[in-house]
């Protein structure tokens, strides 16, 4: 079915134009492509694949009527070619003709009824194949039957690869996105429309990699509408109001018609509250085609992705009334209702999405999540709702509650909001759960906990995910997060709620949040220095990034410490209450405490002090990669002899000494390493040096000393909490011994050794309730010796709960026969009614407690 040149018109003239055309479109220069194709057309060339050229060069200056007008005459010229009628009908509904466009979409599909797809050329299959998907065809069965096998049919046919890439990517299949685009690139080269899909696939996961691929298009053509809009999309995400703005300006002076390009202003105008600005970008973005879905889509998109889940909600529920079949916005609006904790009616909408598509990744692991979250037990206490698999909730369920009702008293009375409605928190055990409740796919390593409003996201202390992290801490931060987002109406920018959590996790335990490291006092002295606010919130989401969005936690929390420091400890309430009306923070801040630019400079001194207060006495030089100081000890020692206060040196030798087994220097030089540095409490700290020698050289006081100092500092220290546990034991310092077992609970509370500790040092200190509370927990996790366990219970209840002491006496006794204690107590205990029969002592010792 492919059309030839009009009788007369030599092929090489065909050549000529076609490549002309083909040129100035790739090269951005669309009025002169369009020129080219109308000379075409005056010299009666008469080919499909001109034609469509020249209708994509006239949408591409935003001339939808003109347009139009090309694409009725097309409809006709070339009735009967699918690639034109599918053409067609997309210009038409640019255009707004939709009733002009759902005719020839009517005809087509008579039309394609008659075809059979073994006799279509590459062009032929995947213009068919986007006919299907107008006609509501299935998504994967698309991609497999028309798609790709016109890539297989054609390997260097761009549009095959292009409709297969994009589809994929519109149902989160980026991996095969990607995959489709490279090999389109090897085989075709680096066409813009390439490189922008790729920069797509890539958008959600590699933010760094997709920037640099819109460069490359708009460095081949710099006046690819898309992937401008993309860009300024990237920015709008990071915050970057302005940057986007001044983007979206660049690609309406290309297409001043573009509904996407509005379609952000408007968004971007939402977001900052300029209420006439938006009705009016959001009129432009309509003015072509007045029911386009992707006009209120993408504006609720962006609203929920900057956590306004309410009024994004309202926008998506625009486009589906615009488009009942809009997949996309039916997700977008169920996921949405999940964060706003209207999960019924969320997982309805998940559940219909995926059942007309079966293809869409998000939809399938969402519905994954919603069958494991079936399993999960419900814990409810006033204004708190916390939802956990039953193991867990049996664990460290009551300690969610208690900690909830803490942060609640304490930080909604410092900020004067409380939330309005229940407060729902999860928790994951599984990473990838907590991921796709978070993100919508699979990944996310590095994230503890999520916070949308009143729906909180956390991966359970037991999960891979929590990577040994305080979780009592993590729940803090994102209830605190609760509280910034509610009070400001999820007006507050990222860096400043992310700035105000970390500064209130360490109010509330100076060992936790993050601290002052090595890196971080180069960073702001030696090295690239401080992040500009402007583009802070931008760095926290550099997920491909880890270190530096450490980094910005940090300076995001200090930041927040400058400007108490600065303006006074009640200075963010008034800044939170003006952000509750008006999200352009810039103005706010210059309002209430200074300019951007002011506070940028204030803080840089401010940092500045703070990072030369660490360690000022000690040599921070770093040897390079390659320098033989790391890996040759002699030379290690010898530079240790030139600068005696090297950090670096320090460290690097005491940790060698511990491997070779010489204790007492390792300890000497450990010693001399916290003294110099004490706040320094990174892995392998020199705290850690010094326990571990003092520990083989059998001096457990200085043991437990550098333990103490260290447990002191880092609200992660698991392995010093367990071995102050053992060596507490052995002295019976049971105050000790209760204040480290809570702090180990904090790390990880599905441990058995502190659930026990916490039982025995409760019990000698006559906290009955609280040695109770801690045996029944330690019951749950299966512990070495039940029988303990169950022998501890009996006695604390023997006198006040008689019956439950004997049936846990029973249990001691089914567990181990020979107990005598519990033979002793058992017997010790009022008769019940119906006596028992007699219960013989036995002569054997009972079992030693582990």
């Amino acid at each position: 079915m492919l059309m030839a040149a009009a009788p007369g018109v030599a092929q090489d003239d065909l050549s000529y134009y076609a490549r002309g055309a083909m040129k100035r479109m790739h090269g951005g220069d669309y009025a002169a492509a369009e020129a080219w194709c109308e000379k075409a057309a005056n010299y009666g060339v008469a080919d499909p694949a001109m034609v469509a050229m020249h209708l994509d060069a006239e949408i591409a200056q935003g001339k939808y009527e003109e347009a139009a007008e090309t694409a009725a005459a097309a409809a006709e010229a070339f009735d009967g070619y699918v690639p034109i009628q599918v053409k067609v009908i997309e210009v038409l509904r640019a255009a707004g003709k939709e009733d002009d466009a759902a005719a020839v979409l009517q005809s087509l599909d008579a039309l394609a009824k008659k075809l059979n797809p073994k006799t279509l050329n590459a062009t032929e299959l995947t213009a068919l194949g986007r006919a299907a998907l107008l006609l509501g065809g299935e998504p994967k069965m698309v991609l497999s039957r028309f798609f790709q096998k016109a890539r297989q049919a054609d390997p260097e046919n761009l549009d095959a690869h292009l409709a297969a890439a994009q589809l994929a990517i519109e149902k989160a299949d980026y991996t095969l996105a990607a995959k489709i685009l490279n090999e389109a690139r090897a085989r075709i080269g680096p066409r813009p429309a390439i490189l922008y899909q790729q920069a797509r696939a890539y958008s959600a996961s590699d933010r760094r990699r997709s920037a640099s691929l819109i460069d490359e298009a708009l460095r081949t053509n710099p006046n690819h509408v898309p992937s401008l809009v993309l860009r300024a999309e990237h920015a709008l995400d990071a915050e970057d109001f302005t940057g986007a703005r001044e983007t979206l300006d660049e690609a309406r002076a290309i297409n001043p018609r573009h509904p996407e390009a509005w379609a952000l202003e408007a968004a971007v105008a939402e977001i900052l509250d300029e209420d006439e600005r938006a009705r009016t970008a959001r009129a432009k973005a309509l003015e072509a085609w007045p029911k386009n879905p992707v006009v209120d889509f993408l504006i609720g998109e962006k609203l929920s992705q900057h956590r306004r889940f309410t009024e994004g909600s309202e926008f998506l529920r625009r486009a589906i009334e615009a488009d009942p079949d809009h997949l996309g916005a039916r997700k977008a609006l169920g996921q949405n209702l999940l964060r706003l904790g209207h999960d019924e009616e969320g997982w309805k909408l998940i559940g219909a999405v995926q059942a007309a598509d079966k293809y869409d990744v998000e939809t399938y692991n969402l519905m994954l999540l919603h069958d494991h979250l079936e399993s999960f037990e419900t814990i409810e206490s006033g204004r708190f709702v916390v939802r956990m698999t039953p193991g867990e909730a049996a664990v460290y369920g009551p300690r969610v509650i208690e900690l909830l009702e803490e942060a609640g008293a304490t930080l909604e009375r410092k900020y004067g909001f409380q939330p309005e409605g229940r407060v729902v928190v999860d928790f994951f055990p599984d990473q990838q759960d907590f991921a796709i409740r978070t993100l919508g796919f699979p990944g996310g390593i590095g994230l503890l906990g999520a916070c949308f409003g009143n729906v909180i996201a956390m991966n359970s202390p037991g999960s891979a995910g929590a990577m040994g992290s305080n979780w009592e801490s993590t729940l803090w931060h994102e209830f605190c997060h609760t509280v910034t987002l509610g009070a400001t109406r999820s007006r507050i920018p990222r860096w400043l709620t992310e700035g105000i959590s970390v500064h209130e996790e360490r109010q509330r335990d100076p060992s936790c949040g993050h601290k002052m490291t090595p890196d971080f006092r180069r960073r702001i002295l030696e090295d690239e220095g401080l992040i500009p606010i402007a583009k802070l919130s931008a760095a926290l989401t550099a997920f491909n990034d880890p270190k530096t969005i450490d980094f910005a936690y940090f300076q995001a929390s200090i930041l927040v410490e400058y400007m108490l420091e600065e303006f006074g400890e009640t200075s963010l309430r008034p800044v939170l209450d003006d952000l509750r009306t008006n999200a352009d923070v810039e103005a706010v801040l210059a309002r209430r405490m200074a300019t951007v630019e002011e506070l940028d400079e204030g803080f840089a001194g401010y940092a500045v002090v703070l990072a030369e207060k660490i360690a000022p006495d000690a040599d921070w030089e770093v040897p390079e990669p390659g320098s033989s100081l790391r890996n040759d000890p002699g030379a290690l020692e010898d530079y240790l002899e030139e600068h005696p206060d090297s950090i670096w040196a320090l460290w690097a030798y005491s940790w060698f000494l511990i491997g070779e087994r010489e204790w007492e220097d390792a300890r000497e030089t450990a010693t001399k390493l916290v003294r110099l540095f004490p706040e320094f409490i990174d892995d392998h700290n020199g705290y850690e040096a010094l326990a571990r020698a003092c520990r083989n050289l059998g001096d457990v006081e200085a043991e437990r000393d550098a333990l103490r100092e260290w447990a002191k500092r880092d609200g992660e220290a698991a392995e010093a909490l367990e071995r102050l546990i053992e060596i507490d034991l052995e002295d019976e310092n049971w105050p000790a011994i209760e204040d480290d077992a809570r702090r180990l609970l904090a790390i990880n509370p599905l441990l058995r050794s502190p659930h026990r500790a916490l039982g025995l040092a409760a019990q000698q200190q006559d906290k009955g309730p609280e040695a109770i509370r801690a045996y029944e927990t330690l019951l749950h996790l299966d512990p070495v010796n039940p029988a303990d366990a169950h022998y501890r219970l009996g006695q604390l209840y023997a006198g006040d709960d008689d019956a439950r002491a004997k049936r846990h006496l029973l249990e001691a006794l089914e567990e181990a026969p020979r107990f005598r204690a519990a033979h002793r107590l058992l017997l010790d205990l009022p008769p019940d009614e119906d006596p028992p029969r007699d219960i013989p002592v036995p002569d054997d010792p009972e079992p030693a407690a582990p």
